[in-house]
């Protein structure tokens, strides 16, 4: 299941009105080619989070271990001043082309935080 973002999906109050950080977490790569075509999308086709307000505060794509049995294939941690600017990221048209979910789903295993933080 891809983990683009679905604008029907609850999102908690907190979220929409104040500042926040994501944190994506890709735990697996499920398949080689699918994972090198859709970051050649993510990373080479697509608006980067400044442009709608965010700010990348803390990324780490080579693989690495938490604490604990998971490893971690990339990580990035982004800052957004409020919840539309990462809707407004995350549903830009790089994202909702013909095949990019599905691609992204064959590809990946991985999961989204949102954590709120103080300005």
């Amino acid at each position: 299941m891809s983990t683009l973002f679905e604008p029907l999906q609850s999102v908690p109050d907190g979220l929409w009105a104040g500042p926040f950080l994501s944190v994506f977490v890709v735990h697996a790569v499920l398949d080689q080619e699918a994972y090198e075509q859709y970051q050649a999308i993510s990373d080479g086709q697509s608006l980067k989070p400044d442009h709608f307000g965010g700010e990348v505060i803390g990324f780490s794509k080579p693989v690495f271990t938490f604490l604990g049995p998971e490893q971690a294939h990339a990580v990035a941690i982004i800052r957004w001043p409020g919840f539309h600017s990462f809707e407004a990221w995350r549903t830009q048209d790089v994202y909702s082309r013909p095949g990019v979910a599905e691609l992204h789903a064959k590809a990946e295993r991985e999961s989204v935080y949102f954590l709120p933080c103080r300005d």
